[in-house]
């Protein structure tokens, strides 16, 4: 990945998305020697952020029919109250 202090991103900001458009490739600005932002393309962040939410959606999956499971095999934990529960999944 690229990097580019944010003083040069001032100065040469059309070309470094020329260049992050036709390479694909994200390039992270620096203030400070810290990492504040990262340039990315359009394509990119969009076919990220969808395979991101297809995973999310595959946990949760995997997740409530592990649930399913637990309950049928007897084993699903009973709570009194809300809080009891909440307490459960801090702890």
């Amino acid at each position: 990945m690229k990097s580019i202090p944010i003083s040069d991103l001032r100065q040469r900001v059309a070309d470094v998305i020329d260049d992050v458009q036709a390479t694909e490739e994200p390039t992270v600005v620096m203030q400070r020697s810290r990492k504040a932002a990262y340039i990315v393309n359009p394509e990119r962040y969009e076919r990220d952020q969808a395979e991101l939410s297809t995973l999310r959606r595959a946990v949760f999956l995997a997740e409530v029919r592990e649930a399913e499971a637990e309950h049928q095999a007897g084993e699903a934990r009973h709570f009194d109250d809300v809080e009891q529960l909440l307490d459960e999944l801090q702890g």
